[in-house]
């Protein structure tokens, strides 16, 4: 009877723990995308930007010199170096389109770093351009 107890009591516990691993994942990439999305409102709020939708999910990787253009534009939109140091591998990017274009009439990309279910960095991404990523706060080239 014991060992009947041991074996029902160790499945339920199995299943309690792969029911409750699944759904974490689920409410983690959801709260990535509501982290991500009242950021972005209130970056457009504080630059006066208009959001247009949503045009990307990704995963950034941490050796590139993109990844430095972005890192040096996120400390220059105000983002701490700190956390892109303490960066982990569970990070994505989520953009936005803006209502905005450039003057060449290109698309104009708000994204954000997600890191540890915050935001730790932003920058915009500039369709057409090279290497086509600004601070927040660069308006020079808007239409």
């Amino acid at each position: 009877m014991k060992k009947i107890i041991m074996l029902w009591s160790s499945l339920v516990a199995t299943i309690c723990l792969i029911v409750g691993c699944s759904n974490s994942k689920d409410i983690q990439d959801f709260n990535i995308e509501e982290i991500a999305l009242n950021e972005a409102k209130k970056i457009t709020s504080e630059q006066g930007y208009t959001l247009k939708s949503e045009t990307l999910t990704d995963i950034m990787i941490g050796d590139s010199e993109v990844f430095k253009l972005i890192k040096d534009a996120s400390i220059e939109g105000g983002y701490s170096k700190d956390a892109f140091d303490s960066m982990t591998e569970d990070r994505k990017i989520v953009g936005y389109e803006l209502v905005e274009k450039s003057k060449e009439e290109k698309m104009i990309t708000l994204c954000m770093i997600i890191d540890k279910g915050k935001v730790i960095g932003a920058y915009l991404e500039y369709t057409g351009y090279m290497p086509g990523i600004a601070p927040i706060n660069f308006k020079d080239d808007f239409k």
